[in-house]
């Protein structure tokens, strides 16, 4: 350190500051005023007591601890990507490459509607996307996903046992515990699980679904399902955990909390069909 940065000003004023509520005196905290080249502004004081000044920094730590917590979700979902636990093929989902037909043209307007809602944080509420396999119930959910994280807003998109793998596997090394990661699912902005029922759900993997979906439910944050199921097909997917009551309660809940659309398969043959009734007979 260079010895004429230690010096200390004994004309130097204004030592003290005042609270803005009370106005008491407040002293500086530490020795970083007693640096001649020490900007006033980086000089930090005591707080004031005071009820007023009590609450007021009360709101400011709890905002620092949000972004640092954010701040902290980024750099596990960073780490997940990293370790290919999500799909890079997900990345290249949008919008504009997704095909739109005059069958599913209404839905993919639903989706978009409900993309601009989740980034002006007017929504609540999940979707649910159902349909039959290769509609592109995967790529609308996916081009959701990458339009609200090109807007700074965290998301986890992946199949259920992706997801849950993730629970099992980073906490091997004992850097992550399991309800720091429950915690992250809990409370990211989305959560989109991929061709829900697919796979077969275990006890454990549906233990940890319900609370997920409990939590996200209390915080009002929305979900995003994709399936090839209907509600009762789905709800029968999930017996085979052996756990009615809460199989139940999980479907229960996502339909409740989910607006739901459902996409069709776009049948050329059966356009050219349509087309050639209609044309008028000489």
């Amino acid at each position: 350190m260079a010895l004429e940065n230690t010096k200390y000003d004994c004309n130097k004023k204004n030592l003290n500051s005042k609270c803005k509520f009370c106005g008491k005196d407040l002293k500086p905290i530490g020795l970083d005023y007693l640096y001649v080249n020490i900007s006033p502004e980086f000089i930090e004081y005591e707080r004031c007591t005071c009820e007023k000044s009590i609450n007021y920094w009360k709101e400011i730590d709890m905002k620092d601890q949000k972004q640092k917590k954010r701040q902290h979700y980024k750099e596990i979902i960073n780490q997940f990507y990293s370790q290919n636990y999500i799909s890079k093929r997900l990345k290249e989902y949008k919008f504009d490459n997704f095909k739109v037909t005059d069958i599913n043209k209404k839905e993919v307007e639903i989706a978009k509607d409900y993309t601009n809602k989740c980034i002006n944080n007017k929504l609540e509420n999940g979707l649910i996307i159902t349909g039959n396999s290769g509609v592109g119930k995967t790529h609308l959910a996916a081009s959701i996903s990458n339009e609200l994280i090109e807007k700074d807003i965290l998301v986890l998109i992946g199949r259920l046992t992706s997801l849950l793998d993730m629970i099992k596997e980073t906490f091997k090394d004992n850097s992550k515990s399991k309800n720091e990661l429950i915690d992250l699912f809990s409370n990211l902005d989305m959560i989109v699980i991929d061709d829900l029922g697919t796979e077969k759900i275990s006890q454990w993997a549906l233990d940890k679904l319900y609370t997920i979906i409990e939590n996200r439910n209390e915080n009002k944050l929305p979900i995003i399902i994709t399936t090839r199921f209907n509600k009762q097909n789905l709800l029968n997917r999930f017996y085979q955990s052996n756990d009615k009551d809460l199989s139940n309660a999980i479907i229960q809940k996502l339909y409740q909390m989910c607006y739901g659309i459902e996409l069709k398969k776009y049948d050329e043959n059966e356009k050219e069909k349509v087309s050639t009734s209609n044309q008028t007979k000489c």
